[in-house]
């Protein structure tokens, strides 16, 4: 028996070290090849598992090969090495096997998980057939959406791939999926069939398939057994509360929900006459229903939509209302809270809005519009670095929506990251090419850098198309602020004003540029009418932005003592816009003001730490 020092010199002599080093860089190699192959052409996953476990069997080989003729001098294969070499071919082509004939998780691609609900084609002809099928689409979505291991794309989303040409691969590559459920819906009297398959968009291969035809009181029942069939085909994990809120219909009443679905329906066309609608409906969805929590959630939502579309009262309350009254009788209800949530953000109590939000997706973990939410709340708070960070969150789960890719670049924006915030403003108007909103911002990217003549260039294309919009006027009169164009820029500043109202940024901008024209009747006017129900008690300052703006009406006043006071409590509130605090001409008067000094540090500071969580994070 050979001694472990000989052993050893036996072992160099034969270059197995040298062998087992070549072998597994050359392993390595083949698995980076196989492994960019099958990203290529999308081979199934198991494939490199496969090639894995044949590479990890080679290496007893290789030191059984390397000890046998590893020598200069000439051996035959011995019956011996024949026998092992044979046992580990065997063994390799079991492992292989089995390997390949494990449970379907093996097949899926890693990003399985990821799933798209494609608008159900409607196989009847009215008009009623087809809000009942996008509304079976939709609560199969939003039943799938309950599940935390699962990525779910938003309604919003896939609706554009209603009655489309695109192929399910075009679907998946633009939503960035890898798994696509579609289906179809017939109603025949009393009778529904619904058809729906889930199908790997990347191989073409069909995971799951089911025919159903029943009657419309097992409605409910079907969109529950579809979900849960479906997260047993990508081997989601369900915990019993999400089996709990999959199985709770909402309501047993086909009538009521009915008019839910249409509600729903029309509560998505986003404009006023089709809001009032909706609410027609969900009430009549609770007349034949009153504990339906669902409609009052539904009816929260529109009353919330009010507000902007009717100036005529506060709609605050009766959205709050019907908000509680949704989670009094659901408190597992994820809509009931963000309709809460929306309340809240409205009067301007963030820390509760958020509060509600959390609860939401804690219940619904892709609730898309909660989601981005809670990114614009931290935003309002002033923590654009937190923002960034949900913003991002909501475009996984709606990759279709321009407004959610703008929020992204705001927030890059706010932070002077003008480089990435440039890129995904593209990105946003390469999605809705008509939204305005990012060319406006990508202006004052313009203005900071100082490149007046591009920005009024800009400004100048977007006010051909929108003469009266009062954000673009407000813009183009900052644009000449800074430029020291005061006289222009009292134009865009005194229209911007008329078409929305003089209390606000655009009226205190007003202000500034008339002092500055020596026309202070005018100025102090217009600083009486902001100024007039601020009182000594600063607890009534809700949101940082507000305040700051207040603060800038107190120095055009003169009032600096005040003004001192109104902007600590700005900063306080998360008042965080440091680019334009730092050029802004109406704080000029403060500049040498010790505590503006302080004020000015912290908000820097501040800024730079978020800076920094960007950077390191790689945000």
């Amino acid at each position: 028996m050979l001694s472990l020092k000989k052993f050893y010199s036996e072992i160099k002599a034969r270059k197995i070290r040298k062998r087992l080093v070549i072998y597994l860089s050359s392993s390595i190699t083949v698995l980076g090849v196989v492994n960019l192959f099958s990203r290529i052409y999308d081979f199934p996953f198991v494939f490199f598992n496969c090639v894995l476990v044949a590479l990890l069997c080679g290496i007893p080989s290789t030191l059984v090969h390397g000890w046998y003729h590893g020598l200069k001098k000439k051996q035959r294969m011995q019956k011996r090495e024949i026998i092992f070499h044979t046992f580990i071919f065997v063994v390799a082509a079991v492992l292989i096997i089995r390997t390949a004939g494990t449970s379907r998780i093996s097949l899926l691609p890693p990003d399985a998980k990821f799933v798209a609900v494609l608008p159900f084609q409607n196989l009847n002809d009215s008009k009623e057939d087809e809000y009942f099928s996008d509304g079976i689409m939709e609560d199969i979505l939003t039943q799938l959406s309950k599940i935390g291991d699962l990525k779910v794309i938003s309604r919003t989303s896939v609706m554009q791939y209603k009655n489309t040409k695109k192929n399910l691969r075009e679907i998946a590559d633009e939503l960035g999926v890898a798994s696509i459920l579609e289906g179809s819906v017939r109603r025949t009297g009393n009778r529904v069939r619904i058809t729906s398959q889930l199908i790997n968009a990347r191989s073409d291969e069909h995971l799951w398939a089911e025919t159903y035809d029943r009657e419309m009181k097992d409605i409910f029942e079907i969109q529950s057994d579809v979900a849960k069939s479906i997260a047993a085909a990508l081997h989601a994990v369900l915990s019993p509360n999400e089996i709990e809120q999959i199985d709770n219909p909402g309501t047993e009443n086909l009538d009521a929900y009915g008019f839910y679905l249409r509600g729903r329906d029309y509560f998505y066309n986003y404009t006023n006459q089709d809001n009032e609608r909706a609410i027609e409906l969900y009430r009549e969805a609770l007349k034949v229903d009153p504990n339906y929590a669902l409609a009052y959630a539904g009816l929260a939502e529109a009353y919330g939509r009010k507000i902007y579309y009717d100036y005529s009262q506060d709609w605050s309350d009766s959205s709050l209302t019907f908000s509680n009254r949704a989670i009094e009788l659901n408190p597992n209800l994820a809509e009931g809270y963000k309709a809460l949530g929306d309340v809240y953000n409205v009067s301007e109590d963030y820390s509760l809005s958020l509060i509600q939000y959390l609860k939401a997706i804690k219940l619904n973990p892709n609730y898309a519009a909660a989601i981005a939410n809670i990114g614009f709340t931290h935003y309002k708070l002033g923590a654009f670095d937190e923002a960034l960070v949900w913003m991002k969150k909501a475009m996984m789960v709606e990759p279709g929506s321009a407004r959610w890719t703008s929020n992204v670049a705001v927030e890059y924006y706010n932070l002077g990251f003008d480089s990435l915030a440039t890129v995904w403003f593209q990105r946003a108007m390469a999605l809705q090419p008509e939204f305005f909103f990012p060319k406006v911002v990508m202006t004052y990217i313009d203005i900071y850098a100082g490149k007046y003549d591009s920005a009024r260039a800009t400004i100048k294309n977007l006010l051909e198309s929108y003469p009266e919009v009062p954000p673009i006027l407000e813009t183009a009169g900052d644009i000449e602020l800074l430029a020291g164009n005061l006289k222009q820029a009292k134009t865009y500043f005194e229209k911007a004003a008329l078409n929305s109202s003089f209390r606000s940024e655009s009226g205190i901008k007003l202000a500034y540029v008339l002092t500055k024209l020596n026309k202070r009747a005018e100025a102090k006017e217009i600083l009486d009418e902001n100024l007039a129900d601020e009182a000594d008690d600063l607890a009534h300052f809700k949101e940082g932005n507000n305040a700051y703006f207040i603060a800038a009406a107190y120095v055009i006043s003169q009032n600096y003592k005040k003004a001192i006071q109104v902007l600590s409590r700005a900063v306080e509130l998360g008042y965080r816009n440091y680019r334009w605090f730092s050029v802004d001409p109406m704080m000029v008067p403060l500049r040498n003001n010790p505590e503006f000094f302080t004020l000015a540090a912290k908000l820097k500071s501040e800024y730079e730490k978020m800076r920094s969580r960007v950077k390191t994070e790689n945000l």
